[in-house]
């Protein structure tokens, strides 16, 4: 049975629009944590093991940010927040299915990375180092806000054995900037992308946003000429949506008047914007990234293990993890995390063990978010026949000029791609349809 939806919006409106899991986080809960412990307990499997760090630490909280951060802390509390971090390893090492499992990947997300001083990354990637295996790492990368950038910071994070930054401009526009509530100005931008290539670094991603408040096709455009001019090796871009949990709402609901670009709009600068970088010569390979170099298309973020159904230990305040078909997430505030390490305890606060049908629309689904699937390896993996188990979903989509079927090849249009999110729910199961994502 397909999935009835609601028709695609046209204005912009609170919510989130952005799929990077299922099932959907609200039917995560507190009951299926004795899952995660027994998926704990249960010997390593064979396949990658990735693992996210999560640093909830910068400058200033942007006016629609919607993950959890902390401006400004001191020096002492991120210190004792880098020592949590290595406690929470210390206690997930105790268990086979993380004891001695070398990792293939590594991410630092936030929040800031770039927030952290020299010695902390130094600390933070010594202790982290000595408690896993490396050996196997393919990729390390580290998220950066421009402003915060230094010499001292990249040479700290790559002789520490970064691999990969991911720099966030969001736009090349310092009156969007301004209104974005970011401290952080073009030039920052610009500094911060030269300094890292001249640190050493070979990979760099640029992250946009299409749909910021008061964004206009012209400024758009501009800002994307700019990125290519500068030849990062990926440019992610993502059209903006606006969280419930964000200042910006919250200035929306008080009756201020802002300027949201419409979501056909944002779809459209999307496009534009992947027509720009493949006149560049980049390839575009998903609904939100175009690469420089498709060869190192197998590994360019950590999340693509995580997405294609392999194991990512998560650690840090309001991190989200998936062992052994169980996802979880940890506490989401700062002192309950350090509260609940300092009693010898994980800092979890929800999960959700995943059932076998669970685990093949959850591989649909976020596989599709990179633009095609391979039925030869659903057939493999799942024993499944992809076309029969889904034919209306697939019949739907290639009838609206959304999806193009080629033996054991599914893949997205164009106009596909910049419609995924919207389409993805047609993979859910029923019971999951028009739940909140959150």
């Amino acid at each position: 049975m397909i999935a009835t939806l609601e028709p695609m919006p046209i204005e912009t409106s609170a919510g989130n629009y952005f799929i990077s899991n299922y099932p959907p986080y609200s039917t995560w809960t507190p009951d299926d944590m004795p899952h995660l412990f027994q998926a704990l307990s249960r010997p390593a499997p064979p396949s990658p093991l990735g693992l996210y760090v999560h640093i909830p630490f910068c400058r200033q909280r942007c006016t629609y940010c919607s993950f959890r951060a902390y401006p400004l802390r001191t020096k002492g509390d991120v210190d004792l927040y880098l020592e949590a971090l290595l406690k929470e390893l210390d206690l997930y090492r105790g268990y086979p299915a993380v004891h001695g499992r070398p990792l293939t990947t590594v991410y630092f997300g936030g929040g800031s990375p770039s927030f952290l001083e020299g010695d902390q990354v130094r600390r933070l990637f010594s202790g982290l180092q000595e408690r896993t295996d490396w050996s196997g790492v393919e990729e390390c990368t580290v998220e950066c806000e421009p402003g915060t950038v230094t010499p001292e910071k990249l040479k700290a994070f790559r002789e520490s054995g970064a691999t990969r930054l991911s720099i966030g401009f969001q736009t090349l526009d310092d009156d969007l900037l301004r209104r974005a509530g970011r401290d952080t100005v073009v030039g920052d931008c610009l500094r911060a992308f030269h300094q890292a290539r001249a640190a050493g670094f070979m990979e760099i991603n640029v992250d946009l946003l299409a749909g910021l408040p008061g964004e206009t096709e012209k400024s758009w455009r501009r800002t994307v000429d700019r990125v290519l001019d500068l030849q990062p090796d990926c440019v992610t871009v993502y059209q903006f949506e606006l969280t419930f949990n964000s200042h910006l709402y919250g200035s929306l609901k008080a009756g201020r008047n802002v300027l949201l670009p419409s979501w056909p709009a944002k779809r459209h600068w999307v496009d534009l914007a992947f027509r720009q970088c493949e006149e560049a010569g980049y390839e575009v390979c998903s609904g939100y990234m175009a690469i420089r170099h498709p060869q190192w298309w197998r590994f360019v973020h950590t999340v693509d293990l995580f997405w294609h159904g392999h194991d990512l230990l998560a650690l840090g305040e309001s991190a989200f993890g998936h062992l052994q078909g169980v996802h979880y997430q940890n506490t989401d505030t700062f002192d309950k995390y350090l509260g609940a390490l300092s009693k010898d305890k994980l800092p979890l606060r929800r999960a959700r063990r995943l059932t076998a049908e669970e685990r093949l629309r959850r591989e649909v689904i976020l596989s599709l978010k990179t633009g095609a699937l391979d039925a030869a390896h659903f057939r493999k993996k799942f024993g499944v026949e992809l076309l029969d188990r889904f034919r209306e979903q697939f019949e739907e989509l290639s009838e609206n000029g959304l999806l193009e079927v080629a033996g054991d090849t599914l893949r997205l249009t164009r106009q596909g791609l910049l419609e995924v999110d919207w389409l993805l729910p047609k993979f859910y199961l029923p019971e999951h349809v028009g739940l909140s994502y959150t």
